[in-house]
């Protein structure tokens, strides 16, 4: 008799056969939180409801992985056949079996960051991003509208959409400031950057006059951003554009100054270098320098020599609360759990590190 495997089935074996990450597992466990978690939740509930209606427990925040999902989770592990992660938590196994896609090291630290910045559907003025100049920024890695990043992202993701972030402003503004923010996003060239950037700032920030770190995105267009996320696709296109921008372009080069190229490098320090392009340009060039002369062992070892260096930069003497939440970060990184903004976080449980 021949063997007949679902098409579930076929992808549930297909997943114990794939190698993983230096032969390591990775699974998310209590205590994570974010947009993958919310994504889990959704699909694992959906999915469990059709199955055992009685037996379900129901989150307290759908976005965390609170003691509910741990406990809906064993029970949607018992009906998958073959490897899965330990008892109560999600890995490749339960993410497929709700039909999910695994989601990649870019994403996980992706979502990770988001817990820390808050920022996926954000819009901030220089007194929340910290800049010393008029400014305009967006998103989990700051597209802003000084560099362009931010115009650039509308247009593409306005593109993608079919007209969805346009159509979206003349729902929610008047026609006159609908036309206007369309004309920005659609007018902005590289060569007009400076003039258009000035432009964007008049238009989002509600008073211009005040000093950078005092400026504040009118709410009624910061709303309008944050209603972004009911697009269809929408967080999907950002973080594709995030990725390009800050895995592909930036991180490379803060890995390849810091930890050296040519060889390859763990997830632990890819998630180091990726938190300094959202939040940080690093320890500065003279303490890149210094750096460089400096001999290392090993990733962990090399990580608590860029802490060291963080920690005496100058280039933060005029910013310390700055310095303090690079620091509350790097530190968290380094021995993989920790304390950041006053919340408790174990990366093994965000799926960041190998389980035990």
């Amino acid at each position: 008799m021949k063997l007949r495997l679902s098409w579930m089935a076929a992808w549930l074996l297909l997943l114990t056969l794939l190698p993983a990450r230096g032969g390591e597992s990775y699974s998310f466990a209590e205590g994570a939180h974010g947009f993958l978690i919310r994504d889990y939740n959704e699909k694992l509930l959906a999915h469990l409801r059709n199955l055992f209606p009685d037996r379900v427990r129901t989150p307290n925040h759908p976005d965390e992985f609170d003691a509910a999902i741990a406990e809906n989770t064993r029970l949607l592990q018992a009906g998958i056949d073959g490897t899965h992660a330990p008892p109560g938590r999600a890995g490749p196994a339960e993410f497929a079996a709700v039909g999910l896609t695994w989601p990649d090291d870019f994403l996980r630290c992706a979502n990770l960051i988001d817990c820390w910045e808050g920022t996926l559907m954000k819009l901030e003025g220089s007194a929340e991003s910290e800049d010393s100049f008029p400014n305009v920024t967006f998103g989990i890695v700051g597209f802003t509208s000084e560099d362009g990043s931010l115009q650039e992202f509308l247009q593409e993701a306005n593109a993608a959409t079919n007209g969805a972030i346009f159509q979206l402003a003349r729902d929610r503004l008047s026609s006159r400031e609908a036309a206007k923010f369309a004309e920005l996003v659609d007018g902005y060239r590289p060569k007009n950057r400076k003039r258009n950037h000035e432009d964007f700032v008049k238009f989002v920030i509600r008073n211009t006059q005040a000093d950078p770190d005092e400026q504040w995105p009118r709410p009624e267009i910061a709303a309008l951003f944050a209603a972004f996320d009911s697009i269809p696709r929408f967080r999907d296109i950002q973080l594709a554009a995030a990725r390009k921008k800050s895995w592909e372009q930036e991180l490379p080069e803060y890995r390849e100054k810091l930890f050296g190229g040519g060889q390859s490098h763990s997830l632990h320090t890819d998630l180091f270098c990726f938190d300094m392009t959202v939040l940080t340009n690093g320890p500065g060039e003279k303490a890149l320098r210094k750096l460089a002369k400096i001999p290392w062992h090993d990733e962990v070892e090399r990580m608590k020599q860029v802490f060291a260096a963080m920690k005496e930069s100058p280039d933060y003497k005029d910013d310390e609360e700055k310095r303090s939440d690079i620091l509350e970060r790097e530190r968290c990184i380094i021995d993989g759990l920790g304390e950041v903004h006053d919340d408790d976080y174990d990366l093994r449980a965000f799926a960041l590190l190998p389980e035990r």
